[in-house]
């Protein structure tokens, strides 16, 4: 991928039980800052998973409180043929398109290829 691209979408082709193996293993398998938060059913049965990013080195001690960076969140929703990566859910729009990127970016590389790899599921990432 070039550096100038910017990535706008992730999405991997599967099933419906493929999807839901896809986003379990997800789940467990966060690093790299990255956590599992909540799913949530939608009226049609389909599932979003939220994950978030936080920076654990980049901690501040105010007051002997720890606060944390945190960069923000993606979720993946379940579609028909396939599960979709979106930055900040509804509120994608009020997003900075280099934040969005940069969690698109991070969440591919550290959670979703290594999950497609081992469950051999196609990826797709919009440009």
């Amino acid at each position: 991928m070039a550096s100038t691209s910017k990535i706008s979408s992730l999405e991997a082709l599967c099933t419906e039980n493929q999807a839901r193996a896809l986003l379990e293993d997800m789940k467990v398998s966060c690093g790299n800052g990255w956590f599992f938060e909540t799913y949530r059913f939608l009226d049609d049965g389909r599932m979003i998973y939220k994950f978030f990013l936080i920076d654990l080195d980049d901690q501040l001690e105010q007051s002997e409180k720890k606060y944390i960076r945190y960069h923000g969140w993606l979720e993946v929703v379940e579609e028909v043929g396939s599960i979709v990566v979106q930055p900040a859910g509804s509120l994608a729009s009020m997003l900075d398109p280099a934040l969005k990127h940069m969690l698109l970016t991070r969440f591919n590389e550290d959670v979703m290829e290594p999950v497609c790899k081992r469950h051999r599921v196609v990826t797709r990432v919009g440009l």
